[in-house]
């Protein structure tokens, strides 16, 4: 039997240690430690247990176990999240955290970044006193649909519902979808982070609508926790969710209902407690007592109770009215101070005024004081750090706590967790963090807050830390790379929000907000949040302070600004001046990078708004600033945009030359690139299929269209996946393969419809009007092309447009209309000329001379059309147009008195 982890193989029956199939020299008691440490993967193991296995005989001391553990993490190194392998658990051991695979069968679960956003967390392994509410709360689900866990903090509704969920998950094809909103503190975010974790990219002002859609038709559990911080927002998007979409079912839970229509509330009481009168040993069966003996147990505390001892357990139960996360607290101090003296503390600070809200509900009141008693057991040092812990969101590291407190926190953290005040966890990349529960959290915070200063001086430094966290991983990715901070750090978003937000209120720190805003834009650009990039980005801009005019901060605002507006409606002035301005200050920084990557993102603009000249001049440009550069990625970028402007140009020749060095068939691009690079690779991918096709290679050019969908599927964005189907269709569609044609088309209608990117809705329908033409129903395909081409207009999305016009003239001639085809295929030439699709001149031309055939007055210009045809699509090297154009020449001279010839 053999593990696998990493790079790393171990046999332990071989005795042999290999990295990447070559064997690794490591001693034998080295072995015997990593042997151990192995095969109890993501648990920590005691020093006591590391040294039984390496010294069976001998007692040594723990300096040896620290040399040997030393030297088997210069062996492991770093996972690849950048971790240690081997980590220290302070006071406990050590533990191997990675994903251990026993002869190629996982032990442990690895998620891909959008599976880990709708992942369920597991269930605890022993819950304790809910096993009839979790029956009655799955009958609910499945009976009602939307069904709210109601009840106080700390009763376990969180882990109620976790449990449930995880018994009904087979139920529901489309997964269950676990979403922890407790780092929400703002509605008008609600609907982008649903989307975000269901991973949807949609417009903030019309989020709702399209979550709706894309669960609509799905068989799926939504699961949203601690919903009471966002309880309007929150009850208008489940409504919405529940009337739409009739096979999600919803099950939140929170500390007030969300009074939304169709709504059932599941009330979770307190565990039931021991009555004054009950025997010692009877009260044994009541769940709040077996709660409190299982967590007091579990904390080190002698399992043999006698009679009196059961009697202080049960009277501490009754004074904690049942509260589950308040019992298993309390649990955990007794077994450190003991049963007595922990009635006697609680008996003591249950009799005096706390601060607490006099309206709140008493046991809010009563866990407020729990957690004061167990703040005032602490040392200077715990409650120092616990409160500035408080203001961190979500699942954090040592690093982080240690950047609030500034100071060496790891030990402190380690004590903390040991007294149950936070929970720690091994993230995904199998790296070590720390959780507060909610209401820890919320008492922390609380008292953090009893100082306006430390709460400055914490707020501070932890914008501070986001920003360095954030700038860390931009300059290690460089511009063409994703950050990756979304998968390796998941809770980071929340933080950045929150602490952005501070900088612009009531920290009036516009310098540490700005550089924050920029180097967090990269994140919300992964994460397709748009609209709120945008948004944080010209709130930065706006309020600019003079020391970052010309910064590489500044360069980075404007280039997120534009590529973020590029969909944002009225934003064309805008996004124009951000580009301009973070070319400028690249080229005065010598960025190569954060040139072309602007520039990338520029061509792509303005070729969508019609503009191809000036796409075909700034690839022209990106060739200059490249011209001396050894940087493969960088020149194969420049040749992506060189190509696309050599095809819209109508050079064939020259444009599949380029693209054939730029994106050969073996090649294929990372996936961890921008969406801006990944982009231009899917347009030279489509366009490099158009050049095939128009070469008269019909098969290859389908083949080439195929690909590059199937590159797009798996980048998982959705914009390039648009644009390789939109193209692809509209290839097809000039093969007459329109089969082919209508399932890309069908598919890109269902992606731009769930992600509400209104412009490929649009070509889609006006795709499906050029099939109508071709099946002989042009009444059908006049509506469908002229409805897109005016939403199209309205939403800045102008790339086929011409095309869609010369169909639309196509469509007018077949129903006997010349006049209106007349009009049409002149509006498509006069776009083509001014815009730069210079390539569909000869084909437009062709279309013009067909309409003009028909009017015995216009023969002249009819022949002169279909001659200048030819001769321009002979030029460009268009065989697909020539012939088309010499076959309408043709049939025109049969019918035509004028003797022009006929080209060879």
């Amino acid at each position: 039997m053999a593990y696998q982890f990493g790079p790393f193989r171990l046999s332990p029956s071989e005795r042999r240690l290999e990295r990447d199939g070559a064997s690794v020299s490591i001693g034998s008691r080295a072995f015997d430690l990593l042997a151990v440490l192995v095969e109890n993967a993501g648990a920590v193991v005691t020093k006591k247990e590391l040294t039984a296995k390496a010294w069976p005989d001998t007692v040594v001391d723990e300096v040896s176990l620290r040399v040997h553990i030393s030297g088997l993490r210069k062996i492991l190194g770093e996972n690849d999240a950048g971790n240690p392998y081997i980590t220290n658990v302070s006071g406990r051991g050590y533990m191997l955290a990675a994903v251990m695979q026993r002869d190629g069968s996982a032990i442990s679960h690895e998620v891909s970044a959008t599976a880990a956003r709708n992942s369920l967390p597991p269930p605890l392994a022993r819950i304790v006193g809910r096993s009839e509410a979790i029956t009655q709360l799955a009958n609910r689900i499945e009976a009602h649909r939307f069904v709210t866990v109601l009840g106080a903090g700390g009763m376990g509704k969180t882990t109620l519902a976790v449990s449930v969920a995880n018994r009904l998950a087979t139920s529901f094809p489309d997964g269950v979808v676990f979403i922890d909103l407790a780092p929400l503190n703002d509605g008008r975010l609600l609907s982008s982070t649903i989307a975000s974790n269901l991973g949807v990219a949609v417009p903030v002002d019309t989020a709702a609508s399209g979550i709706c859609s894309f669960l609509n038709g799905k068989k799926l559990l939504l699961v949203l926790d601690n919903c009471e911080q966002v309880v309007d927002a929150i009850a208008a998007l489940a409504e919405m969710i529940h009337s739409h979409c009739l096979d999600v079912c919803i099950l939140s839970t929170s500390r007030e209902a969300l009074r939304a229509d169709g709504e059932y509330i599941y009330k979770i009481e307190a565990l039931q407690t021991p009555t004054p009168e009950c025997s010692t040993e009877d009260s044994r069966s009541y769940p709040a007592m077996q709660l409190f003996l299982d967590r007091h147990f579990a904390a080190g505390a002698n399992q043999e109770l006698d009679d009196k001892e059961l009697e202080l357990a049960a009277e501490i139960c009754r004074r904690l009215d049942g509260m589950a996360l308040a019992i298993e607290l309390t649990a955990a101090r007794a077994a450190s101070h003991g049963l007595a003296r922990t009635l006697e503390l609680l008996e003591q600070r249950f009799g005096i005024h706390w601060g607490g809200r006099r309206t709140a509900l008493p046991r809010h009141q009563t866990l407020l004081a729990l957690h004061d008693w167990s703040y005032n057991l602490l040392s200077l040092e715990e409650r120092a750090l616990l409160r500035r812990i408080g203001w961190l969101s979500g699942a954090f590291t040592a690093d982080a706590a240690a950047a609030l407190s500034r100071s060496d926190s790891e030990s402190v953290l380690d004590t903390l967790a040991d007294k149950s005040l936070i929970t720690r966890i091994i993230d995904r990349n199998a790296a070590p963090r720390y959780r507060l529960a909610e209401t820890t959290r919320a008492y922390a915070l609380e008292r953090l807050q009893a100082d306006q200063n430390e709460v400055l001086e914490v707020a501070a430094a932890h914008a501070a830390y986001f920003l360095h966290l954030m700038k860390s991983h931009v300059e290690k990715a460089d511009s063409f790379h994703v950050t990756g901070m979304s998968r390796s750090n998941p809770d980071a978003l929340a933080n950045v929000r929150a602490a952005i937000s501070w900088c612009y209120g009531d920290g009036d720190d516009p310098i540490l907000g700005a550089r924050l805003v920029a180097y967090a834009s990269p994140l919300f650009l992964e994460l397709s949040l748009l609209d709120e990039c945008f948004r944080w980005c010209d709130l930065a801009l706006s309020a600019l302070p003079s020391v970052l005019s010309g910064s590489i901060a500044e360069a980075m605002l404007h280039q997120a600004r534009a590529v973020s507006g590029i969909i944002v409606k009225d934003a064309r002035e805008t996004v124009t001046a951000s580009f301009e301005r973070a070319l400028e200050i690249a080229n005065n920084h010598d960025n190569l990078r954060l040139r072309l990557d602007t520039m990338a993102g520029y061509n792509i603009f303005v070729m969508r708004a019609g503009d191809c000249y000036h796409g075909s001049r700034i690839a022209d440009e990106g060739q200059s600033a490249s011209s001396t550069s050894n940087d493969e990625l960088a020149n194969r970028l420049v040749l992506w945009m060189k190509g696309i402007g050599y095809a819209y140009a109508g050079h064939v020749s020259s444009a599949r030359e380029v693209f054939e060095n730029g994106c050969p068939a073996d090649y294929l691009a990372p996936l961890d690139l921008t969406l801006v690079v990944f982009t231009q690779y899917i347009r030279a991918k489509v366009q490099l299929a158009r050049v095939l096709l128009f070469q008269g290679l019909d098969e290859q050019a389908l083949f080439a269209a195929k690909g590059a969908i199937d590159a797009a599927s798996q980048y998982g964005h959705p914009i390039p996946l648009c644009i390789a189907l939109a193209y692809g269709a509209s290839t097809a569609i000039w093969m007459e393969d329109l089969t082919s044609a209508e399932d890309m088309r069908s598919e890109l209608s269902l992606i731009s419809e769930r992600h509400l990117l209104h412009g490929f809705q649009a070509v889609s329908k006006a795709l499906a009007g050029e099939i109508r033409i071709r099946q002989g129903v042009p009444q059908e395909a006049v509506n469908m092309i002229q409805q897109a081409i005016d939403i199209m207009a309205i939403r800045n999305h102008e790339h086929m447009l011409v095309s869609f016009h010369a169909s639309l003239a196509e469509a007018h001639m077949a129903l006997g209309e010349r006049q209106k085809a007349v009009v049409e295929i002149n509006v498509a030439i006069g776009m083509a000329e001014k815009g730069g699709e210079i390539f569909q001149l000869s084909d437009l031309l062709r279309i013009r001379g067909g309409i003009r055939v028909s009017d015995p007055a216009a023969q002249a210009e009819a022949l002169e059309d279909l001659r200048h045809a030819c001769e321009l699509a002979k030029s460009n090297g268009n065989i697909m147009y020539e012939l088309n154009a010499a076959a309408a020449l043709k049939e025109a001279l049969r019918s035509s008195e004028v003797g022009f010839p006929v080209p060879a």
